[in-house]
């Protein structure tokens, strides 16, 4: 079994259930992972994983555990160490195969006899309000699977494999004290890992595990921090055996709505989790490995696999299934950040959703309208207010809490930057997440029910662009009275500069708006509503044309602002395009049809942009999203690479394509892989700036049907 060296590394992936908050991180070499719900980033738990081939070699382990600080000393009195001790080997360089799967994680030592996976496995999941309980406890069990093996058909002695974990702030209990058909160790009843009791399995419990002659001595030392299962592999033998790593919290964990897990409706508690993922594991390891042959078999290039497989490890890391008055609630939740559903991931985690769990997309729409809408005014050009419109919050919440309605827990008044708010930008979100999923969908009956919410936001959208009908281009002038007279309106590139940063005549959000403008004609169409069709037609022409007065022909380029002579360039120019591109509105992506002239001053613009020193970064080669900032988002680079590949295929040269392998080992190296999938990352370092433990790179979805 071949492994890829492109996807050795030094990075964490995130190992989650659908729907728990929850994820078993690890895998960057040195450093500790293990169980983790509802954090910012990895756990720091020691991960200890290894074999020895006699009780005289030496244990040879993964690289995933720092050296504990016996707490022992704490009772004795004697000098704590940190050392590791001299019969042990760590697997590292050479001597070390990985493989990311798109529901996988393998390590194998360098002969291939040893292997340690764990699986994510994912598929298209039906709306858990109309499920049976059989089907909601095999979609949405709090665990993962995974499997420990060694093949020793040619040794001459009996082998030893090793998997625990060890902390110091808390204690392990074995779980067989209360389910004797489980062997293994438990946090309280949060979280533990488990195998089948067989003659071939011991477990191990003390101050240090790495001691294995001081840990036989004493057995299970229960005031230890450090846990293990050791299991025999006979000489003539290849042996694979099974192991469940699991979640559990009980009782109601949100407020400002009042929530528990929905997994808590159907499991018992973490030994019922532990049992169900241990004697249903086949059909999770066969789902695994119907999506991991599903990328394989893709068009993809492997560092586009490399890239589509770690961003939806951790995507799935952040999701959440509640429940409330018994009735399902999804949340997305914003990485390290932790924001509940925040709009502008919701728009971009479509693409991934809507192929795999439609359902979700509108669960959130539906909460976005009913609590987190609210009715907005605006400055008009004179300096009075006026109406303007319908808008949606930034997001539901924080942390678990749900915030008031109508308030989001980020933006705040009288600020011109991050923090800020962004009226028009949720006000298009809503649209194109509306319309995506009706169309992908075929909900028809969704659609209808919200004709009137779809059409108070095309004069919410027209009234932000003037209040005087006779005055509008279609171009966002106008900012929120939110802001305050101190502040201004911002975009979800909040923590860029003017280039994106700034809502107000931006290129970016024009081009997005268009975007909203030809969905509506769709969604109007299919609606029978012949006269809200043809406003919206009129309107995404009368838009595509005040976009192209922009175009500057000396250049051949787009300012990114319509302002104060900004001489910024920007590749999201073409961001709004992927959604007609998505939902297949022929008419509005022929590059010979009615945005004809626009188009080709888009492709013309991207034939600039994507050159070395502009947005090719100078001293990387990746994709800089600006010109004029070194802060590049990897989930908005995969989206504009789709609608580059797919509209204007004419401007992907040697230097654009190669890029993809400069992302992926952004991901690949330690400034991005401590913290699994990061978004936010400086373009010439390749180190993260923000958006750590992220799920938005879920857009790249969009490449597996290219």
């Amino acid at each position: 079994m071949s492994r890829s060296k492109k996807h050795l590394g030094d990075f964490h992936a995130q190992h989650s259930p659908l729907g728990a908050f929850s994820s078993f991180t690890v895998g960057l070499p040195g450093s500790p992972g293990g169980f983790g719900h509802a954090l910012s980033g990895p756990a720091n738990q020691n991960v200890y994983v290894g074999y020895r081939k006699s009780s005289r070699s030496k244990w040879n382990f993964l690289p995933f555990f720092a050296p504990p600080e016996s707490n022992e000393s704490a009772f004795t009195g004697e000098e704590a160490t940190t050392a590791v001790p001299s019969d042990i080997k760590v697997l590292e360089g050479a001597g070390l195969r990985r493989k990311l799967g798109w529901a996988s994680d393998t390590w194998n030592n360098k002969d291939e006899t040893f292997g340690f996976s764990l699986l994510s496995p994912f598929g298209p999941v039906g709306d858990p309000g109309r499920m049976k309980r059989s089907e909601k406890r095999k979609h949405f069990s709090p665990h993962i699977n995974g499997w420990i093996e060694y093949d020793n058909r040619d040794g001459k002695s009996d082998v030893e494999l090793l998997f625990g974990l060890g902390e110091e702030e808390r204690l392990f209990r074995p779980v067989q004290d209360k389910d004797p058909s489980l062997f293994g160790f438990a946090i309280n009843r949060g979280c533990g890992y488990a195998t089948l009791p067989s003659e071939h399995v011991t477990a191990r419990q003390g101050f240090n595990v790495l001691d294995p002659k001081f840990q036989d001595r004493r057995g299970l030392h229960v005031v230890g921090g450090q846990t293990a299962l050791v299991f025999n592999v006979p000489a003539g033998r290849k042996m694979k055996f099974p192991l469940v790593l699991g979640f559990f919290e009980q009782g109601v964990i949100t407020d400002g709505i009042e929530c528990c897990y929905a997994y808590t409706e159907f499991f018992k508690d973490l030994e019922d989790v532990l049992r169900h993922g241990l004697y249903s594991r086949k059909q999770y390891e066969t789902l695994a490995a119907k999506r991991d042959r599903e990328l394989e078999r893709s068009k993809l290039t492997e560092d586009q696999q490399f890239l589509l497989a770690q961003s939806t490890h951790s995507y799935l890391g952040s999701t959440q299934l509640l429940w409330r008055q018994n009735a399902p609630l999804w949340v997305v939740n914003e990485g390290e950040y932790r924001m509940m559903n925040t709009f502008d991931l919701t728009v971009d985690h479509l693409f991934f959703e809507l192929k795999y769990f439609p359902w979700a997309v509108r669960n959130v729409l539906d909460l976005f309208l009913s609590r987190y809408s609210y009715r907005d005014r605006i400055y008009d050009g004179n300096g009075t207010e006026a109406s303007g419109g319908i808008s949606f919050t930034h997001d539901m919440g924080v942390m678990n809490h749900f915030t008031p309605k109508g308030q989001s827990s980020y933006e705040c008044d009288n600020l011109t930057g991050c923090f800020s708010h962004m009226t028009m930008e949720q006000l298009l979100n809503w649209v194109l997440t509306a319309v995506c999923y009706a169309e992908k969908t075929g909900d028809q009956k969704w659609l209808k029910a919200n004709e009137k919410t779809l059409r108070a936001c095309v004069r919410s959208m027209q009234r932000r662009d003037h209040p005087v009908s006779a005055k509008r281009d279609g171009i966002l002038k106008f900012d929120t009275m939110r802001c305050k007279r101190g502040g201004a309106e911002i975009t979800t590139y909040d923590s860029l500069d003017i280039s994106l940063g700034q809502a107000r005549n931006n290129l970016y959000l024009a081009v997005k708006t268009l975007g909203a403008w030809i969905l509506l004609e769709s969604a109007f169409g299919k609606l029978g509503n012949d006269k809200a069709e043809r406003t919206a037609a009129k309107t995404a022409n009368l838009l595509a044309n005040s976009i192209s007065e922009k175009f500057d022909a000396d250049t051949k380029t787009f300012p990114a602002v319509f302002e104060n002579d900004n001489k910024s360039l920007i590749i999201p120019a073409i961001e709004g395009f992927v959604y007609p591109l998505f939902l297949g509105i022929s008419s509005a992506v022929d590059r010979q049809g009615r945005f004809s002239t626009l188009l080709g001053q888009l492709s013309e613009h991207m034939n600039q942009v994507l050159k070395p020193g502009v947005c090719l970064d100078a001293a990387s080669g990746g994709w800089k999203i600006s010109s004029t900032s070194t802060n590049t988002w990897f989930s908005k680079i995969a989206l504009s690479q789709f609608v580059v590949r797919n509209l204007f295929p004419e401007v992907v040269n040697a230097s654009v394509a190669r890029a993809d392998q400069v992302h992926a080992d952004w991901q690949r190296s330690s400034g991005c892989g401590a913290y699994a999938m990061c978004d936010q990352i400086r373009s010439d370092t390749g180190e993260a700036c923000g958006s750590r433990y992220y799920p938005r790179g879920v857009t790249s979805i969009l490449w597996i049907d290219e």
